[in-house]
């Protein structure tokens, strides 16, 4: 981390920690901070330039916490980086763990990744419509039941994008 300025790091903890009044505010907004720096700042910034260069970009976020997760993982921890492999390689149809609507969303998944690996778009029958991400950046939340919403952390990404210019 050479080059952070105090500056910097003061300004992440009130972006981020600021409001927090309990030992799980901190850690939930410790997660946030994390999360936002190693995973969706480089998600978005990736999506972007693909969809710069004229490709065809199909951006989601998966956020259903598996049931399979009960007593082992903490409840604080939601949807993990990577999750949602499980489901697209039907994991709870071999490990019979699931609930119904995780039979469900692991079958929706298959059906989005098997039509975007033969016809390079995701949408097919009987599923909610995936958008392409262009410049209005919408994106597919992935959970129980998938909605399209549009410029993920939209602003925490300026956040970043600012404290990066200076």
């Amino acid at each position: 981390f050479q080059g952070i300025t105090a500056d910097a790091v003061d300004r992440v903890y009130r972006e981020y920690l600021g409001e927090a009044e309990s030992p799980s505010q901190v850690r939930d907004g410790l997660l946030d901070a994390m999360a936002d720096v190693y995973f969706v700042i480089s998600a978005v910034q990736v999506a972007r330039q693909h969809r710069d260069a004229g490709n065809s970009v199909y951006f989601y976020e998966f956020q259903h916490r598996p049931s399979s997760l009960e007593g082992i993982v903490p409840e604080f921890v939601k949807a993990d980086h990577g999750t949602e492999i499980a489901f697209i390689f039907g994991k709870p149809f071999l490990a019979g763990d699931a609930t119904k609507e995780e039979y469900k969303l692991s079958r929706t998944l298959m059906k989005y990744w098997t039509n975007f690996a033969k016809t390079g778009n995701p949408n097919g029958e009987g599923l909610v419509h995936w958008p392409q991400y262009d410049l209005e950046e919408k994106y597919l939340e992935i959970d129980l039941e998938q909605k399209v919403a549009k410029k993920l952390k939209e602003k925490k990404m300026e956040f970043w994008a600012q404290l990066m210019k200076e």
